[in-house]
């Protein structure tokens, strides 16, 4: 069986590519995904619900996520012992935009102008945004800036849904100096505001809801195979001409004229690895062929660093915590630079909110702009095998004072007069599972050694991985894809996905990543 167009991941890049390349009737074009379907008409409840995403990472885990994956998050002084552990990779159709906390961030124009300074052409913020336009349908706001006719409609949590505990947040806000920027992918300062969701109606907006509905999937030149696992490329010389699959227990040989790897930061650069593009002397200690000497892939490994706070409320802040309306206990988000290096503004991240019914208020805080990234490599030349994924956070000590300076400000912010009565003691949770009973905040930040400690050992990400396939110039060593996403080495394979990002952005990457898929289809349509 050969197709025009095979694309490996039906995750939140390989929906965009599927939908956009198969609306010329003339091109054959396959959609291979591992885990299961979200048909449109049967989209399983769960991943509708968008007020409760944390119960898929809580209770879902095995029928959505990739089984067997454990990555090294924080890095430690050398001699001290290290754990793996487990990561939730989406492993369904929408892939990261079906079980993700739906947040729709794109990021500041300055991260795309990094791209282009670091080799990607045609990817500054100029060349970006009429992307960003064409992946929203914008409910909130009708200007140059946002798009109003795309697949994926774009809203921010209702004012009317602050509760009188958020309303004194941001009056200590205020107090501190902070204004309402009211959309943060339209305003690129810091300050606070109402979060950017991908929601309608109360219900989750995947990619693969958005991109492959009903109409889409009724096109008879596209094929989409969920539940099939993709075991190698396959390849003619420095061709590949398709993909060895796993599907149903048989294995099958797919021909296609282009193949298109949109299997995510982590799953991608390991099929490179595994056929033969790569590091060299990586490869060969495997005893895999080389066929591309590739040094970047797997390296660059980007993650946005994560902590998370919590504190218990009494009667009367739970009731001021209670909703008046159904909607997200994230109620607030927070832009800010921590100082810690001038050249990196808007460095991190906060997200407020409380949630009444669990009697508990949170402030979860991310590195917008890490300076630590790690690597992956393959364990084995076994494609069952999940890589071995080292994100090496706060390897540089600027993540460490940035973290600092953050929970400084979430400790001031929570012991504010402002909200004096709530009595609010923080403590010190990891951002995956927020948990009450973990260390005071307060007694941490009093002792930077176990502050130090703790954090190395309960750091996290927040499902953004990224930057092992990144975009760049012929004449870099460590560029694994030209700006039209080809592979450089081989013929007939192109990367798109969050891999290809040659730097993490001020943003949660679902956006950015349905915006890059857009705009690589938008140029193998174009001939590139």
């Amino acid at each position: 069986m050969s197709y025009d167009y095979l694309i490996v991941g039906g995750g939140t890049a390989g929906s965009v590519l599927a939908s956009r390349l198969s609306a010329d009737p003339a091109r054959r074009v396959l959609l291979i995904e591992a885990g299961p379907d979200t048909p449109p008409h049967d989209t399983p409840a769960e991943i509708l619900d968008g007020l409760n995403p944390f119960r898929l990472r809580l209770e879902l885990r095995e029928r959505y996520f990739w089984p067997g994956l454990k990555v090294f998050h924080g890095a430690q002084p050398e001699g001290t012992p290290r754990q793996e552990r487990f990561l939730e990779q989406a492993r369904v159709l929408g892939g990261g935009s079906s079980i993700n906390v739906l947040v729709a961030n794109r990021g500041l124009p300055r991260d795309y102008d990094q791209w282009a300074a670091q080799g990607a052409d045609g990817w500054d913020w100029n060349g970006v945004l009429p992307f960003f336009r064409k992946v929203e349908r914008d409910t909130d706001y009708d200007n140059e800036l946002h798009g109003q006719d795309g697949p994926i409609p774009i809203s921010r949590v209702k004012r009317s849904q602050w509760n009188p505990f958020t309303r004194s947040v941001i009056s200590a806000l205020e107090a501190e100096g902070l204004r309402d920027i009211g959309d943060q992918n339209g305003v690129f300062e810091d300050g606070y505001f109402p979060p950017t969701v991908n929601l309608e109606h109360g219900q989750r907006v995947s990619a693969a809801r958005g991109y492959l509905d009903a109409a889409v999937r009724a096109r008879g030149n596209l094929t989409v195979w969920s539940g099939t696992r993709v075991l190698g490329l396959r390849r003619d010389g420095t061709r590949i001409s398709g993909v060895e699959v796993l599907r149903d227990g048989r294995r099958l040989l797919v021909e296609a004229g282009e193949t298109l790897l949109s299997a995510g930061a982590l799953q991608s650069p390991a099929l490179l690895l595994r056929a033969g593009i790569g590091p060299a002397a990586h490869l060969r200690d495997l005893g895999i062929e080389v066929v591309a000497d590739r040094p970047g892939v797997g390296e660059n490994l980007w993650e946005h660093t994560s902590i998370g706070t919590l504190a218990t409320l009494g009667r009367e802040a739970a009731e001021d915590a209670r909703l008046s309306e159904p909607g997200s206990s994230h109620q607030l988000g927070i832009r800010l630079s921590s100082g810690v290096d001038a050249d990196t503004p808007s460095d991190l991240y906060l997200a407020i909110g409380a949630d009444a019914e669990r009697g508990v208020a949170h402030a979860l805080l991310w590195l917008n702009k890490p300076s630590s990234h790690g690597r992956l490599r393959l364990r084995d030349s076994d494609p069952g095998s999940p890589p071995r994924v080292d994100f090496n956070l706060l390897s540089e000590r600027r993540d460490i004072q940035r973290i600092q300076v953050a929970l400084r400000t979430i400790e001031r912010l929570f012991q504010h007069p402002r909200l004096a009565r709530y009595r609010l003691e923080l403590r010190l949770t990891p951002f995956a599972v927020p948990q009450p009973g973990g260390p005071a905040l307060a007694e941490l930040l009093a002792d930077e050694a176990a502050l130090e400690r703790y954090l190395r050992e309960q750091v996290g990400g927040v499902w953004h991985p990224s930057g092992t396939c990144r975009i760049g110039r012929a004449d870099d060593p460590l560029a694994v894809v030209d700006p039209a996403g080809r592979v450089y080495g081989v013929e007939g394979l192109r990367v798109a996905d969050a891999s290809i990002m040659p730097v993490i952005p001020t943003a949660n990457t679902n956006l950015p990543t349905l915006m890059l898929a857009e705009k690589i289809a938008d140029a193998i349509l174009a001939g590139a």
